[in-house]
């Protein structure tokens, strides 16, 4: 799509959407809200339980910080190291936020529903397909107007779109992203900490585009 009045309209309807939902600005990959658990008693793949009433960050990953992937593959190659990159640096950051600032130290683990295709455990993410009702073909069917509108070479290759939900805990993202070693709950080092992004390939990374909860 050109970016004519229904890509200025869908601009501004994100930006009202974000406000109304206090979506905060955490770094050029990252924002986020923070809303309670009003699901069951869930078990995450850490060990951690997510009780009702818990708090949740839920993610969403900036449109505007990515590349153009580009058609030729040395563009695609590109843009997809590009986008390691800000994985990396970008939960880094998050990482140290949550360590040292007081207004995070109750948030239990991050959570997005997004378009992407399953991806993610080697770093710590927990994913599961989003079951079918209509609210989801509903959500589905947005989140394939998001990537004409602002990824149309994306939306391209993706014929085909599937929610899946996205978690990632507390633990986890000290585990994988943190500059500093982590420590689990009984204050010890884990005996293991894997390398950040580095096992996510190139060809999955360029679809990283956006996660909104």
């Amino acid at each position: 799509m050109s970016r004519g009045l229904f890509y200025r309209f869908m601009c501004h309807y994100d930006r009202l959407w974000r406000k109304f939902h206090k979506v905060e600005h955490i770094n050029d990959l990252v924002s986020l809200s923070l809303e309670p658990w009003k699901g069951e008693r869930k078990a995450m793949n850490d060990g951690t339980w997510i009780e009702p009433g818990d708090c949740l960050a839920i993610l969403h990953f900036n449109r505007e910080c990515f590349m153009d992937p580009g058609t030729s593959p040395k563009d695609y190659i590109r843009a997809a190291l590009h986008f390691r990159k800000l994985i990396l640096t970008s939960f880094g950051e998050l990482a140290e936020r949550f360590r040292v600032e007081e207004r995070f130290k109750d948030v239990k683990a991050f959570h997005g529903v997004s378009w992407l295709p399953p991806h993610g455990e080697k770093v710590g993410f927990m994913i599961e397909k989003v079951p079918d009702s209509w609210g989801n073909r509903f959500r589905n069917f947005y989140f394939k107007i998001l990537l004409k509108t602002f990824f149309p070479v994306l939306a391209a290759r993706q014929s085909k779109v599937q929610s899946h939900a996205y978690w990632l805990t507390r633990q986890q993202l000290f585990t994988h992203f943190s500059q500093e070693a982590p420590t689990n709950d009984t204050g010890t080092v884990p005996e293991s900490r894997p390398v950040a992004v580095e096992t996510i390939p190139p060809e999955q990374l360029t679809g990283y585009s956006q996660i909104a909860g």
